[in-house]
């Protein structure tokens, strides 16, 4: 995702640079902040830190509104937050939770996050309903069918520059249209408060949404180490 509308949440703290990796794909950093613990960066972009379980949770509540979710997959992700979040939700629950499938570009943010973000992951890369993938999320989606729920964890900016980030996502929320069974859920990260086409994008992005979802609801979340409100979006598939 793209951090680069984020207000600093602490700008008199410096953290500490902990690991650094330019992998095959992208910048690859973790710092240690004093406040927010450790944090993920990513081409100088913050992901998330440790502080910040209310992204974790507001990324997967939608999913636990179904009465049946054996099957989920997680695009992006791959500091393995969301899907350790998931998985003690379903224990806490008691929900049937049979896969969780999570498809990341970067083995580097992976290995990172087991060795620097352990109160993020937790054991969830361990877990045996874990099925961690390094590979294009977009060809994987592509191929999916029947899915119970898809969460959405990477950009919105559009990764062919002759595309606009209108007609990125819209392919996008097809394909996971397609990849999902009748009733099952998406939920997606939209944008920040402080970002400057806030109200234009996110009015656009719901439009999308309610073309193959509905209804389609909005959650607004304080992340800690964000220093504003961010915007959550789910909906059921038609």
């Amino acid at each position: 995702m793209d951090m680069q509308f984020f207000p600093s949440a602490a700008p008199e703290v410096a953290p500490a640079l902990l690991e650094s990796c330019q992998s095959e794909w992208q910048l690859v950093e973790i710092y240690q902040h004093p406040v927010f613990g450790n944090q993920l960066w990513i081409d100088r972009d913050l992901q998330i830190s440790e502080s910040d379980l209310a992204y974790n949770t507001a990324m997967t509540a939608p999913l636990l509104t179904l009465p049946a979710c054996r099957r989920v997959a997680i695009l992006g992700g791959g500091d393995g937050g969301v899907m350790n979040t998931l998985l003690q939700q379903a224990d806490l629950l008691t929900r049937e939770l049979a896969e969780v499938t999570l498809i990341d570009i970067d083995e580097a943010v992976i290995e990172l996050s087991k060795t620097h973000l352990p109160r993020l992951c937790g054991d969830a890369f361990t877990d045996p309903r874990s099925n961690v993938i390094v590979g294009d999320a977009f060809g994987w989606l592509a191929e999916a069918r029947e899915l119970d729920a898809v969460i959405y964890d990477l950009t919105m900016e559009p990764v062919n520059e002759h595309t606009t980030r209108a007609e990125f996502m819209a392919d996008i929320l097809a394909s996971i249209h397609r990849s999902l069974r009748p009733g099952g859920v998406i939920s997606l990260q939209a944008c920040g408060a402080s970002q400057p086409d806030r109200a234009r994008w996110l009015g656009d992005l719901k439009d999308q949404l309610a073309v193959h979802f509905g209804p389609v609801y909005e959650q607004e979340v304080m992340v800690p180490s964000y220093g504003e409100l961010w915007t959550f979006l789910s909906g059921t598939r038609r």
